[in-house]
């Protein structure tokens, strides 16, 4: 090869490496158009497409396409996203990957049902990670939940509250997870006669259930 051709190689090359970088960037950008976010998940390029599935953009028909992509770098980032749907997460729960199922049960955004199924997983790892998901989840929902039923509202509404914040951080205000303990909120401040605030909290819940609802639908 000439000094000339082996020059012309690497622009090329080069140039397709500018080329990937800006699409791995656009992949990645925050406000990116889900359509658009669609269209680069059908790349070849696995760096672009894990990008892609990263994306809080990224709906869930493109979720769901990339939940069986070859890579399972891009199926682990599928288990992280809070759009996945939940069938998807229960599909890949039984993921051929233990590295997937390793992301899926650190998931604070996985169902409990989910969660409960990957702690009988063959993998110890796997296992151990969502017994801690668990347990970091539970703890104070049982504890809130104990006290709710035992009648001592005004402790149940303390214990809610911290969940609530907790969950907000990890999985987003906008979740049905979150939805359910505004539920039970609700109650108990409804047993402290807390009617208005009781009824603002459950107006709240019901908002992001009805939300959760339109985005599923809108997603298909």
């Amino acid at each position: 090869m000439s000094d000339d051709e082996k020059l012309a190689a690497s622009a090329s090359t080069s140039s397709a490496s500018a080329f990937t970088q800006a699409k791995q960037r656009l992949a990645s950008h925050p406000d990116a158009k889900p359509e658009t976010l669609e269209k680069l998940s059908d790349k070849s390029n696995s760096e672009v497409v894990t990008r892609v599935a990263e994306n809080a953009q990224s709906t869930a028909s493109t979720l769901e396409k990339l939940s069986t992509h070859e890579s399972s770098e891009v199926r682990s980032a599928v288990s992280k996203n809070p759009n996945t749907p939940n069938e998807v997460l229960t599909n890949l729960a039984h993921d051929e990957s233990p590295d997937v199922r390793f992301e899926l049960a650190g998931n604070a955004n996985t169902p409990v049902e989910i969660l409960e199924v990957l702690k009988d997983d063959e993998n110890p790892y796997v296992v151990d990670r969502a017994e801690k998901t668990l347990k970091s989840v539970k703890s104070v929902l049982e504890q809130a939940d104990e006290l709710l039923l035992n009648g001592s509202f005004a402790q149940a509404e303390e214990s809610y509250k911290t969940l609530i914040a907790a969950l907000e951080t990890l999985i987003g205000a906008d979740h049905p997870e979150v939805a359910k303990a505004r539920h039970k909120l609700a109650a108990a401040l409804a047993g402290q006669e807390k009617g208005e605030e009781a009824q603002a909290v459950e107006l709240r819940a019901q908002m992001t259930v009805e939300a959760v609802k339109e985005a599923k639908l809108n997603a298909k």
